[in-house]
């Protein structure tokens, strides 16, 4: 797996992989199986898949910020693209209510 962290760990919904955000944004895949006796999980070497504007900070537990398809070749990340456009602001002053 990992040996320089990450967080945000998921399998993919079928088990076949763990998907991880490394520290610097990352989204990691890891390829897994069942060992031959079936007791335990042999992780394959971390890939990166790509560059998110997820940026996790250690020792925090947030909620999760991506979501893998089924197949784990398609992600949903929550992230800002952009920064918006500051929203004007309109001040109405000497504002008399009306009557009903």
């Amino acid at each position: 797996m990992s040996t320089d962290g990450g967080v945000q760990v998921r399998w993919r919904p079928d088990g076949k992989e763990l998907f991880y955000i490394a520290l610097d944004g990352r989204l990691m895949a890891v390829p897994t199986q069942l060992s031959a006796d079936g007791h335990t999980v042999e992780a394959g070497a971390p890939a990166a898949l790509f560059l998110t504007r997820v940026f996790p900070i250690q020792g925090i537990n947030i909620r999760q910020q991506y979501m893998p398809s089924l197949d784990g070749q398609r992600f949903l990340v929550d992230s800002v693209t952009e920064e918006p456009a500051p929203s004007p602001i309109t001040v109405i002053l000497n504002w008399k209510p009306t009557a009903h």
